[in-house]
């Protein structure tokens, strides 16, 4: 039992029944990576005592920790505040993109409940950014003769890694890739962010943000009708700064109670409709993708109006009102 605090459950299992080799041994397989990294951290150390930085740390690392291992995810490792863990190794997990997505999505509600508790004990109310991938990389043993470390390693780790910092890019708090996005589909709804390229690669991916988990006696209903139902939405005289931190709209699904099915969460949100913000941005983003500055603008104009927190919206209207510099070819990419 006290090993297993030290050594993923999972490995531990296998080592002692013989079945994983204990040799600098990595073999290739598809797995969803995911790196959860506190913003602003180096700033939050300085704000408070060491001993109050321990305490939010525990408190914070335990219940994001409990949301990964209770949908089935590996705890790879601690790099100072950010978490890294994978889905569907060493042992193979059903759904395992999904639920990936689905431990992200729990992450941040579990965020959200400590902060009444932090804010009694006179702590700050930190925020979370998470990254995840899917791809093929190289997992398994990898190390020294002093200490061997059970990890993944490849270029698709990397961009994990990459996800989770482009989400300060675009104000949100969740992005994926369009690989963790294929395999998860059917559970969440999610919305194209933007097409892009990550510092130190030239790969073109686009990325999306997970905005709700589908019912499961909706997982066939079609994209119009879950926008009339987004369009049901009831609206309140709540400020919307309560349910958007970092402008996000999945940050806006840590209003729902743990366990709560996050689709029900939207039909209560002070908001104008989710449907409505989703319609008009993705007729901007076409228009940004074409070229269609103009047309882009007027799109996400709108959209800014129904939700003037959204990030993204932010992000891509700036972009549209700088326009292209001339001579520059246009392809609809955003570099960074």
């Amino acid at each position: 039992k006290a090993f297993v605090r030290y050594v993923p459950r999972d490995v531990v299992k296998m080592m002692l029944t013989g079945s994983m080799e204990l040799d600098s041994v990595m073999v290739r397989r598809v797995v969803s990576i995911m790196f959860a990294d506190i913003a602003g951290f180096s700033t939050l150390c300085e704000q408070i005592l060491s001993e109050q930085l321990v305490q939010l740390m525990t408190q914070y690392l335990q219940a994001m920790c409990d949301a990964i291992v209770h949908t089935n995810g590996t705890l790879d490792k601690f790099i100072g505040d950010c978490i890294m863990a994978l889905w569907n190794a060493p042992r193979s997990v059903k759904g395992y993109q999904a639920a990936s997505v689905g431990a992200a999505m729990e992450m941040q509600r579990r965020l959200v409940a400590l902060w009444g508790e932090w804010c009694e004990a006179g702590l700050p109310q930190i925020r979370m950014r998470i990254g995840i991938n899917t791809d093929a990389v190289l997992v398994g043993n990898v190390g020294c003769e002093h200490r061997i470390n059970y990890t993944c390693l490849g270029d698709g780790v990397n961009l994990a890694s990459r996800l989770e910092a482009m989400n300060k890019k675009f104000r949100t708090v969740v992005l994926v890739s369009g690989t963790t996005k294929e395999g998860a589909q059917e559970a969440f709804r999610f919305r194209q962010v933007a097409t892009i390229t990550v510092p130190g690669k030239a790969q073109v991916l686009s990325v999306f943000e997970p905005l709700y988990r589908i019912l499961p006696s909706a997982v066939e209903t079609s994209t119009r009708e879950d926008a009339e139902f987004a369009r049901s939405a009831v609206t309140t005289n709540a400020s919307p700064r309560q349910l958007y931190f970092e402008g996000s709209l999945s940050a806006a699904l840590c209003e729902a109670p743990l366990g709560s099915e996050a689709l029900h969460c939207w039909r209560s949100l002070p908001v104008l409709t989710l449907g409505t913000l989703v319609e008009l941005y993705e007729k901007g983003l076409d228009c940004f993708a074409s070229g269609d500055l103009d047309e882009a603008s007027r799109w996400f104009e709108q959209a800014q109006r129904t939700v003037p927190e959204d990030g993204p919206t932010q992000v891509l209207l700036q972009l549209c009102r700088a326009g292209r510099r001339p001579g520059m070819a246009w392809d609809g990419v955003i570099r960074f």
